[in-house]
């Protein structure tokens, strides 16, 4: 028997083949093709949900938001008895400002052009509100176009609501001297006890609920212990009161006071050149401040708006609506016959979504609006609002 030879020398390793490593490379970038695409696959689902959760979101809340606020378009409460207001505000205010406090609108609205019932229009790129003219929004003929106060602020393509509501002061009681003096109806203020202290220009109303109501606006400081009509003017800041205005009646401790709250919806541009949602009160009058415009809702490139009209007996029952108009289909004496609001937005996400470049079309009150393709995941949202306080019309 022979043995194996313990001399012999080991086998050594010869490295591997070129076709060994081409192999291996081969299988290297099948097996990373597939990580990518899998990765690439995953983040685009993972951009798509998101995108469609921050669309669901800010629409969910642009809706329930405005639907709280219009529901108190209108409200009074001050008097079981219809009184007739006295509105003591400027009409000779240039650019519509006695327009956005009329007391017997609840709301008002101004349409964009060719953006009604069964329009085609397409969204600018930019929405820059630059590019709009106050001219492009038109309303009732007495209304005309834009008020000065908004222009420059809303992005083209969009519709303008403006909502009023009043609010109860209780804390502010009138001076029973006033009876007192045989002019106090035409006195320039009404005494009060102790500081009203309301913010300066408020826009409020004062009732007996008995002989009289007077809309005004208040240019006596929060320290003050009487309201004052002043004499201010439109720009100080507007609407401003009438020169010579006489006060309804005299009023004593039984006056109650209430703060008018007057707001526009709009579309405009945020500081990062985001499309959004924008409320700019109006409560303490046209000033203008960078406090009055609040961003409520980021992604909103557009707002259309149909208001409901009751026709009064004997065209309607008053409680029902017959037309859905645009703003500049409502009588000029007809806002008052407005009992609902069916609001429409478009809302797209923050970002590029799933890379579609093709034009979107989004039906928004009848409205066909159509945008540009970006990668950006559009939807649209509306609702119908009844406004309480207008449901029966007289």
């Amino acid at each position: 028997m022979i043995s194996d030879n313990p001399t012999r020398a080991p086998v050594r390793q010869q490295g591997l083949s070129l076709v060994e490593l081409m192999v291996a490379l081969t299988l290297g970038l099948l097996l990373t093709a597939g990580m990518i695409q899998l990765f690439g696959s995953t983040k685009l689902t993972f951009q798509t949900n998101d995108a469609a959760a921050r669309v669901q979101e800010n629409g969910r809340f642009a809706m329930e938001l405005l639907k709280r606020d219009l529901r108190m378009a209108g409200t009074h409460g001050f008097c079981a008895a219809r009184l007739e207001i006295n509105n003591h505000l400027d009409p000779a205010c240039g650019g519509g400002t006695s327009d956005l406090f009329d007391p017997n609108r609840a709301v008002l609205g101004w349409e964009y052009d060719g953006t009604g019932i069964g329009d085609d229009y397409s969204l600018p790129g930019d929405l820059d509100p630059s590019g709009a003219s106050a001219n492009d929004w038109t309303s009732t003929a007495d209304q005309g176009s834009l008020p000065d106060v908004l222009e420059g602020l809303v992005v083209p393509g969009s519709d303008v609501l403006v909502a009023r509501s009043m609010q109860v002061n209780t804390g502010i009681v009138g001076d029973p001297n006033n009876l007192n003096s045989p002019n106090c109806t035409n006195s320039a203020s009404i005494g009060l006890q102790g500081a009203h202290g309301l913010p300066d220009d408020s826009i409020i109303l004062v009732t007996n609920c008995a002989t009289g109501a007077d809309l005004f606006q208040n240019r006596s400081n929060a320290n003050s212990s009487a309201f004052s009509a002043g004499s201010g003017s439109c720009s100080n800041p507007g609407p401003g009161n009438v020169n010579g205005m006489n006060w309804a009646t005299c009023y004593d401790d039984s006056m109650q006071v209430f703060e008018v709250n007057a707001v526009a919806y709009y579309v405009g541009l945020n500081p990062n050149g985001e499309p959004a949602l924008y409320r700019y009160n109006l409560t303490t009058g046209t000033a203008g401040s960078a406090a009055a415009a609040e961003e409520l809702v980021e992604g909103v490139e557009s707002m259309q708006i149909l208001y409901g009209f009751s026709a009064a007996a004997p065209g309607g029952d008053g409680q029902s609506v017959d037309n859905w108009l645009r703003a500049d289909q409502v009588p000029a004496d007809g806002w008052g016959q407005v009992i609902a609001l069916r609001v429409a937005v478009g809302i797209r996400s923050p970002e590029n979504a799933d890379g579609d470049q093709n034009t979107v079309v989004l039906d928004l009150s009848g409205a066909n609006i159509s945008v540009d393709g970006d990668g950006r995941l559009r939807q649209p949202f509306s609702t119908t609002v009844a406004l309480r306080n207008r449901l029966i019309v007289i």
